[in-house]
């Protein structure tokens, strides 16, 4: 989109008077956004994947439940504005678009430190709670689907049909170890058979905004839908220790209590005890998740990810892979003494 295309959607869809040139945020593999400074405030104009996001009409309607239950629970949130025909969304040259008021603060890409650890989780918690119960549409199926996930990456692996697989067939196999490796761990089953939860599902420092004065805003509400919590608490646990290079065991293990012991905080005492059995198992699983649909893309050609650099979806998926055993080793060095 050009800076005339914006100024365009800007005014015709969503009857907005920009004050300054719009400037974009992002062109992303999974959204497009810019700011827009008006009067009444800066807004963020947004595109929806339609190749991500194939019910755009029921994410939205998500999305309004979502914001009614946040309120309720006084819980800060996005404001959203709508079309100049009264929608949600709008239709620009075949792609929706939505606008909402900007969210003034700061997200924090890389959590270092427990506190901050705790702190975020605890805000996701807290979110997981106020929307338990909502009755939400699972618009994208199977999201957090380990087992469905790995089968992906199998086809992909068994097809190969760029000839990628030779030259990374040694993390094909260390990655499927891995993955053997954690089915066959005690808290495995009790994912699998987690109940059924509205969740975020993409848990981690950029998607909670920090206010000038402390407060959070969860934003990014699009994969919100029922799943299980378990994936927040592994993706909290994830993101937050992908920085720790070099750290030791007992670092990454206060990192881990940390993450859970805010989530918990922010949720309450309602997990049930095969979801507190599955906790530790979280982040490794959400880690080796990464790992192998990064890996899948790879083979595949980059078509989800998208790549800027040769090799770049591989290397991602050895990064996880990587951070997926020092998980793995910190866990056992607290569980096993």
């Amino acid at each position: 989109m050009n800076s005339a295309q914006f100024e365009r959607l800007a005014r015709e869809h969503f009857d907005l008077r920009p004050t300054a040139p719009i400037r974009e945020l992002s062109a992303g593999n999974i959204s497009r956004s810019a700011v827009v400074e008006t009067d009444d405030g800066a807004v963020v104009l947004q595109d929806m994947n339609l190749s991500i996001f194939a019910d755009p009409a029921g994410l939205m309607q998500n999305t309004e439940r979502i914001l009614q239950r946040m309120s309720e629970h006084n819980l800060l949130a996005l404001s959203f504005i709508r079309s100049a025909s009264g929608n949600w969304l709008a239709d620009f040259d075949g792609t929706p678009w939505r606008c909402y008021r900007f969210v003034d603060g700061q997200a924090t890409p890389d959590i270092t430190t427990p506190e901050e650890a705790q702190s975020t989780a605890r805000a996701f918690g807290r979110y997981a709670k106020a929307i338990d119960g909502l009755d939400l549409v699972e618009h994208v199926v199977g999201y957090h689907d380990f087992d469905a996930r790995v089968a992906v990456f199998e086809a992909e692996v068994s097809a190969d049909e760029l000839g990628r697989g030779l030259s990374c067939e040694e993390t094909i196999q260390d990655l499927l170890s891995i993955v053997d490796r954690l089915r066959l761990s005690a808290g495995y089953e009790a994912w699998r058979e987690a109940p059924v939860r509205n969740a975020h599902n993409d848990a981690k420092g950029p998607n909670c905004i920090v206010g000038p004065t402390g407060g959070r805003t969860i934003i990014d509400l699009d994969t919100t839908m029922p799943g299980t919590v378990l994936s927040d608490i592994g993706e909290m646990v994830r993101s937050s220790t992908r920085s720790l290079d070099g750290a030791t065991p007992a670092q990454y293990m206060a990192q881990i209590e940390s993450v859970n012991r805010g989530f918990l905080a922010g949720y309450g005492g309602d997990l049930t005890a095969g979801e507190r059995s599955a906790m530790l198992l979280s982040g490794p699983l959400m880690a080796v998740e990464n790992a192998v649909r990064f890996l899948a893309d790879h083979l595949s050609g980059d078509k989800f990810y998208g790549a800027d650099a040769p090799n770049q979806n591989l290397d991602r998926a050895i990064a996880q892979l990587e951070l997926s055993k020092r998980l793995i080793a910190a866990i056992e060095w607290a569980t096993t003494g």
